[in-house]
C-alpha cells in the first residue's frame, strides 16, 4: 500500500472508535482524499461518520480490498461483534476459493480480516473430487450446541453437482469443521439461504431446487440437516429473507439471469407460517430495470444509537463496478450494494442513495442511479 487508502468511501464510525484515516486538504482547489494513518494502523479515532457509500470499492484495517461475496452477516452472541462472511473473488483459481471471514464492534466497521474461515482442502467429498464451487455462505448461531453453523451452496465446476455443504465451528472466526455435504431432502440445491426467524428463533433453509422451483425447509435442532420442505414457490434466487416485527414475513430475490443484473422481485406472505406462506409478488421495489446493478444476497437487523430498528440491504454488484478511473474487471472486482430498506403501510421500497448514515438512514435524499448500464442486450 502506498498509504492512500479508499476505505472512508464506503463505511465509517461516528463513536470513540473509528477508521484510522486523515483527511487531506487539495492545495489546488480539487476534492479532498483520505489517507490511512499508517502509525495508527487498527487503533480507533473519533472524528468520522456511519456513512455508506454503495457500489464502490471498500477495504479493510489493512487496506485491501473487502473480498466477501453473496454474503451472510451475523451478530455474535459472545462478543457481539458483527461477522461477515463472504464468497472469496470469484477471478480467483478455483483451488484457491473459499469463504473469508470479517469482523467490526458495529455494522459502520472498521472490517478486520479474520482469515479464510473455510478452505478447499477442508471440504472432504468420499467419491468427488475437487476443486469445489463455494457461494453464498450464512451462519447462524445454535443457542442449543454453541456452535456457529454454515451452509453454502457446494458444487462443482460445471454446476452439476448441486448439493449443499455444511460446516460449524466454536468461534466466529472459525476454522469451519466441514460436516457434510447432502442434498437437502433429498432434492438438488442451486442458489440458497439461511433465515432464523426473529419472533421464535425457529431456523430456516431456503433454495432453488434445481432451478425448477424454491423449497423451504426447517433447519434440525443442531442446524446441520434440514427436516423436510414445508413450502414451495415458483423458481427464483438470491434469496433474503426476514420478517417484520408485525409478524409479516418478506422476501427479496431476483430472476435466473447469470450474473446479470435484472429487475428485483418483493414477495410478501398473506399466511402467518412459512409451512404456508401464499407468498405475493409485490413487483420490484428499486424500480429500477436492473436494482442499481446489483443482486440480493441478504438483509440484515440494524438497531441505530438513537430511533427505531430498520432493516439494511445487501446485494452483489457482480459485474459493473468500476474504479475512478471507469475500468471494469468484471466478476473478479466484485463491489456490494447496501441500501436501507424503506418499509411502511403495504409495501417496501429501496431507493439509490449515493451516500448514506447508517444512524439516520433515509436523512440522504434518494437520487437517480447513474451506475454503468449493462452492455447492450443485457437483462
Amino acid at each position: 500500500q502506498d498509504g492512500t487508502c479508499a476505505a472512508p468511501r464506503s463505511l465509517h464510525a461516528r463513536r470513540a472508535r473509528a477508521m484510522p484515516f486523515v483527511r487531506e486538504r487539495s492545495t489546488t482547489g480539487g476534492r479532498s482524499r483520505w489517507r490511512l494513518a499508517a502509525p495508527f494502523l487498527g487503533l480507533l479515532c473519533a472524528s468520522a461518520t456511519h456513512l455508506v457509500r454503495p457500489d464502490t470499492r471498500w477495504f479493510d484495517t489493512e487496506g485491501r480490498r473487502i473480498e466477501a461475496h453473496g454474503a451472510g452477516m451475523l451478530q455474535a452472541p459472545s462478543d457481539s461483534r458483527w461477522y461477515w462472511y463472504g464468497e472469496s473473488p470469484k477471478g480467483e483459481a478455483l483451488s484457491e476459493h473459499g469463504v473469508n471471514c470479517y469482523s467490526a464492534d458495529t455494522i459502520a466497521g472498521p472490517w478486520k480480516f479474520e482469515g479464510r474461515a473455510l478452505r478447499q482442502k477442508d471440504i472432504l467429498l468420499p467419491g468427488v473430487r475437487g476443486p469445489y464451487v463455494v457461494e453464498r455462505p450464512k451462519v447462524l448461531y445454535n443457542n442449543h450446541t454453541q456452535k456457529f453453523v454454515m451452509w453454502f451452496h457446494l458444487d462443482n465446476a460445471g454446476y452439476s453437482l448441486r448439493h449443499a455443504g455444511v460446516a460449524q465451528s466454536a468461534s466466529p472466526t472459525g476454522p469451519f469443521e466441514f460436516m457434510h455435504a447432502l442434498l437437502p431432502d433429498g432434492f438438488k440445491s442451486l442458489d440458497m439461504s439461511l433465515f432464523q426467524d426473529p419472533i421464535d428463533l425457529q431456523a430456516y433453509f431456503i433454495r432453488s431446487v434445481d432451478n425448477a422451483y424454491v423449497g423451504i425447509s426447517r433447519l434440525t435442532s443442531d442446524y446441520l440437516n434440514s427436516s423436510g420442505m414445508i413450502s414451495t414457490h415458483s423458481v427464483f434466487e438470491g434469496m433474503a429473507l426476514f420478517r417484520h416485527l408485525n409478524g409479516t414475513y418478506f422476501m427479496l430475490a431476483s430472476h435466473l439471469t447469470g450474473w446479470e443484473p435484472n429487475p428485483m422481485m418483493l414477495l410478501r406472505a398473506k399466511g402467518a407460517t412459512l409451512d404456508d406462506p401464499r407468498w405475493e409478488d409485490l413487483g420490484n421495489p428499486t424500480g429500477h430495470p436492473t436494482s442499481f446493478n446489483s443482486q440480493p444476497t441478504f438483509v440484515v437487523q440494524i438497531t441505530p444509537a438513537m430511533g427505531q430498528p430498520y432493516w439494511m440491504y445487501m446485494g452483489d454488484d457482480w459485474l459493473y463496478c468500476s474504479d475512478a478511473n471507469g475500468t471494469e474487471a468484471q466478476l473478479r472486482d466484485a463491489c456490494y450494494v447496501w441500501l436501507p430498506i424503506e418499509l411502511g403501510g403495504e409495501g417496501l421500497r429501496l431507493e439509490w442513495r449515493e451516500e448514506w448514515d447508517l444512524d439516520d438512514p433515509l436523512a440522504s435524499p434518494a437520487l437517480p442511479f447513474n451506475g454503468r448500464p449493462p452492455a447492450a442486450g443485457a437483462v
